[in-house]
């Protein structure tokens, strides 16, 4: 008997799940771009409803992986996570496109504030703005109880959780952070010769 995984029949991306059209995911990316406010972890969950259940371009798995990825890469942590899965997607042309779908709202937006600097400093924006870290507070709460939900309990999991919050209130590197502990984790895989995280049962696609 097949398990059902949402996910539809048709031409596969190289994540197992549908491919989208091009069309779709300049739709999908242009749709981030527009509404995902708060940028970086922020915007996370909004990517995830969007790729993962909405559309079943990748599964949780899948995602937490490529989030784990672009970790490592320099610059914006959502542009990093959308570049990469339009490339496994749809290659070169939706790496480019899908990120100009998604850098121009910004883009336009930064470019109309600039030349309207009084408009930072009226009470109506400082109260937009204030409201607007608030709700930047709460999404990045929820991504981290969603990327945490996902992870195996365990000691070592949740001590270097611990580190690693102790070592972002110290005020160290966050890329420092994150190189020591991905080398905890290829110490423990060496070790016991499993990964840390072990992997989860992962249907595919049924056909008919």
């Amino acid at each position: 008997m097949g398990h059902d995984t949402g996910i539809k029949t048709g031409s596969p991306n190289s994540f197992g799940g549908e491919k989208p059209s091009l069309k779709t995911l300049l739709q999908v990316y242009g749709k981030i771009g527009i509404l995902g406010f708060g940028g970086g972890f922020a915007v996370l969950s909004f990517i995830r409803s969007e790729v993962v259940t909405r559309h079943h371009w990748l599964t949780e798995e899948q995602f937490d992986h490529v989030v784990e990825m672009t970790s490592f890469a320099p610059g914006p942590t959502t542009t990093n996570v959308m570049a990469a899965i339009a490339y496994r997607l749809l290659g070169w042309q939706g790496l480019v496109l899908g990120t100009v779908a998604v850098l121009w709202p910004s883009f336009l937006l930064i470019l109309a504030l600039s030349k309207l600097t009084r408009l930072l400093h009226s009470v109506w924006m400082v109260g937009v703005l204030r409201g607007i870290e608030l709700a930047v507070i709460g999404l990045l709460v929820d991504v981290v109880f969603t990327l945490w939900h996902d992870v195996p309990k365990s000691w070592l999991t949740g001590g270097l959780a611990l580190v690693a919050v102790a070592a972002s209130l110290l005020d160290i590197n966050p890329a420092l952070i994150i190189l020591v502990v991905a080398a905890v984790g290829v110490l423990d895989f060496l070790v016991r010769k499993k990964p840390l995280v072990p992997p989860k049962s992962d249907h595919g696609p049924t056909s008919s």
